[in-house]
């Protein structure tokens, strides 16, 4: 070691610096720092003030990887120790000749500032490694208080809605409550009595519109319900075509739904039981004034109600007619009846049946134009043959050589009630021939009225004729009247 050093550290250890305690009487200490027992690794507590700035309390803290240092000052025996403090009472530091020395004192500021800098950074590391939760509690208690503010303001708002100004003759207003609508008050500053007129207020456009939501529903009707067993059905035209109950189809933005009637399978009933009659016109109307006034289908009685969703709607097949025989689910049988286009519905059903939907030819036109529209579904429906317009040939009559007129896909214009047809000729099914009704009656093929025309002669090929007539359409459903459609 340096001699220098050694002789500089002698003296420091013989002559220690004496210990400078403050002169503020016991009786005027209002400060008082925390135990520093209460306080993790020996760590001063921490003191906020009103603009959020954090002060250190000024008792210094040492760690150790040992853990916090434990130390106490030597005091003699009597004294005791007290608070440094700055300010007007701080001790001047004095020379030996009884003399301040105002250089100590500054050297001794100095030394105060540096302490004080040095203990700020160690209250700005313990405020960094202080936990969350003041903040989460501050905002917790903000929100409440803006919370009671938004309520107190409402209540205002509330009672001065429920209140009036009212005129009186002195000059004055007088501020009343509704309640007291239709009465008689006094005014204060005149003492004349004041009528308080009646409070009509406006109805809400919210509270006018209703409980009930509007709803566009378009109906269509002649749609006939079937509800089988698949491993019952005969593959023979027409097995199932008598084991429907009449229908209703409802379709809105968001689903399809069937509303079926009561009625049933004709097996169920008795031999000489007759099916109950029903008021279809005004159970309709009963049903849709009921939708248009509820919003929806849930209040609907004495009828089966069968909603599908616009994600099953993708699930509807058609099922007849289907050209390829192994393509179909009854090996191109018409089961449904000849004439009549049958639709697989998803419909879930617990006892293993299926349900399926059999419609002429005007509903299916409409109700596939709404698939399409409402949900994108495009039935394969003119491939499978059936028309999606109406088209006729023009024949030439063998006898007196007149334009015969007969309509294509006559089977599905038969079984469309919507349809008017006309007999316009026959055709022979030995050679073809096509002889107009004027023509045969001209030439009495088959009687005055044709009943026998099937054994008649054909005048070309004198074979038999048969029954092969040909119609033409003599009145169409109009668009605007091809179906029931009708917007709630």
């Amino acid at each position: 070691m340096r001699e220098d050093i050694a002789a500089r550290y002698r003296d420091m250890t013989t002559n220690p610096q004496p210990i400078i305690y403050s002169t503020v009487p016991a009786e005027q200490r209002t400060d008082f720092l925390p135990p520093r027992g209460d306080n993790p690794r020996g760590r001063g507590g921490l003191v906020f003030d009103a603009e959020d700035f954090q002060l250190s309390d000024g008792s210094p803290s040492f760690e150790t990887d040992a853990g916090p240092a434990e130390f106490e000052l030597n005091v003699a025996d009597g004294a005791k120790p007290e608070t440094q403090v700055d300010g007007p009472d701080k001790p001047q530091t004095k020379t030996p000749g009884g003399k301040t020395n105002p250089e100590a004192g500054s050297a001794a500021s100095d030394a105060s500032d540096k302490s004080g800098a040095a203990k700020a950074e160690v209250s700005g590391e313990a405020a960094a490694q202080s936990p969350a939760g003041n903040d989460d509690l501050l905002s917790i208690a903000m929100q409440e208080e803006r919370e009671v503010k938004r309520r107190r303001g409402d209540k205002i708002a509330d009672r001065q809605r429920k209140q009036m100004l009212l005129p009186c003759k002195c000059g004055a207003w007088i501020r009343v409550h509704e309640d007291k609508a239709g009465k008689t008050v006094r005014c204060r500053q005149c003492k004349e009595p004041v009528k308080v007129p009646t409070i009509r207020r406006k109805v809400e456009k919210k509270e006018a519109a209703g409980a009930a939501a509007k709803i566009e529903v378009t109906w269509i009707e002649g749609v006939r319900f079937f509800h089988v067993a698949p491993t019952s059905i005969v593959l023979k035209p027409g097995s199932v075509a008598d084991k429907f109950v009449e229908a209703d189809l409802a379709v809105t933005d968001s689903q399809l739904v069937v509303v079926a009637f009561a009625g049933g399978d004709k097996k169920k009933r008795g031999f000489m039981s007759k099916a109950p009659t029903i008021d279809l016109v005004a159970q309709r109307k009963q049903i849709r004034e009921a939708v248009a006034a509820a919003g929806d289908f849930s209040t609907l009685t004495d009828v089966e109600v069968h909603p599908i969703s616009a994600e099953q709607v993708s699930e509807i097949r058609l099922v007849q007619p289907i050209l390829k025989a192994h393509e179909s689910m009854f090996a191109g049988v018409p089961v449904f009846g000849d004439g009549r286009i049958a639709l697989f519905l998803p419909i879930a059903s617990s006892d293993g049946q299926q349900t399926y939907c059999s419609q002429g030819l005007t509903t299916f036109r409409e109700l596939a134009e709404i698939l399409k529209k409402n949900f994108q579904l495009e039935l394969p429906a003119a491939e499978n043959g059936v028309p999606e317009e109406d088209k006729t040939d023009n024949l030439i009559c063998f006898v007196n050589q007149s334009r015969v007129e007969s309509v294509r896909n006559l089977n599905y214009y038969q079984q469309d009630p919507a349809f008017e047809l006309e007999l316009s000729g026959y055709r022979c099914k030995a050679c073809s021939a096509v002889i107009s009704e004027e023509g045969r009656k001209k030439n009495k093929l088959g009687g005055a009225n044709g009943k026998g025309i099937a054994k008649a002669k054909c005048p070309k090929c004198s074979g038999k004729m048969g029954e092969d007539a040909l119609y033409r359409i003599k009145k169409a459903p109009a668009p605007e009247t091809a179906s029931d459609s009708a917007n709630e």
